[in-house]
Parts: structure tokens; C-alpha cells; sequence
């Protein structure tokens, strides 16, 4: 596409002053994203995969229970079976009363 030529120049300077700015952001976006990368692989550990009929454990953290106090309820439940994995992190336990 060609450019057309402005009757300002000084419109023609503010577009190329704003280009200039425009690259500048995103090489310096390339930048900041490269080194939050290189900290958080730093600190990452790859995930355990689970396959049906493997047993879990169950993060209570957003289980609602009939205990007055949460900070005495257990922070794990039991040993549960996966019985079908519905979505990536998603799962379908079976689980037994009582």
C-alpha cells in the first residue's frame, strides 16, 4: 500500500515519531514477556497426569462442610477413583457414602 503524502509536515513527522514508539512497545513487550517466562519456568514443575483408575486426593479448599470452624476441617479427603476425565483439569470421582 503507498503511502500518501501529507500537505503538513509535521504530520508526516508525528506519524514516523509514532511508529518509532510503536516498535519501541513491542520490543520491549517481547522483552518483559521473555524474562517473566524464564522466572516462572524457573519455578515450575511439570503436572502429574492422571488416567482413569488412578487414586486422588480431594483439595478441600472450596468444599463447603457442616464444621463450625474451616481451619479445623481436613485440607485433603480420602482416596477417590477416577472414573472419566471430563475436561483438562476436570475429573469425575467416584465417591462413596458414608
Amino acid at each position: 500500500m503507498k503511502e500518501k503524502e501529507a500537505l503538513n509536515p509535521g504530520a508526516t513527522m508525528y506519524a514516523h515519531g509514532m511508529q518509532d514508539i510503536d516498535q519501541q512497545a513491542k520490543q520491549t513487550s517481547g522483552n518483559t514477556q521473555e524474562s517473566m517466562k524464564k522466572y516462572y519456568d524457573r519455578k515450575a514443575t511439570e503436572q502429574p497426569s492422571i488416567e482413569v483408575g488412578d487414586l486422588v486426593m480431594l483439595n478441600a479448599k472450596n468444599l463447603c462442610t457442616k464444621q463450625l470452624s474451616q481451619k479445623l476441617c481436613p485440607k485433603l479427603y480420602g482416596e477417590f477413583k477416577v472414573l472419566e476425565r471430563k475436561r483438562c483439569q476436570a475429573y469425575k470421582l467416584e465417591i462413596s457414602p458414608g
